[in-house]
Order: C-alpha cells, then sequence, then structure tokens
C-alpha cells in the first residue's frame, strides 16, 4: 500500500473511532507507525513520502 494512502487511511479509521491498536491490526502495520502518521499533518506525510522515494538502497 502506498504511503500517502496509508497515512490518509489511519486518519479516516481515528475519525471514525477506531482505537490505535484496531488501527494496527486491520491495516497491518506497526502501533508505532499509527503514532507517527497520526502526529503528522499532510504537508509532511507528502515530504516524508517523496523523501523516502529518493533515498538510496
Amino acid at each position: 500500500m502506498e504511503k500517502l494512502l496509508l497515512f490518509v487511511e489511519v486518519h479516516q479509521l481515528k475519525k471514525q473511532g477506531f482505537k490505535i491498536a484496531a488501527i494496527a491490526k486491520k491495516l497491518n502495520i506497526s502501533r508505532n507507525t499509527v503514532y507517527k502518521y497520526l502526529n503528522m499533518t499532510f504537508e509532511e506525510a507528502n515530504e516524508y513520502v517523496i523523501s523516502s522515494k529518493s533515498r538510496r538502497k
């Protein structure tokens, strides 16, 4: 799943009243990742996605 889409999905589920653990389980990601996405603004998430694509492997 694309990271920006995942960011939006996390925020939608939280707005619907899901708990952190339930979001993590539903999207198959860690609770730490859920917290990270919830603490980001959309602009920060967009910059994060762009920077992760430009990293050397």
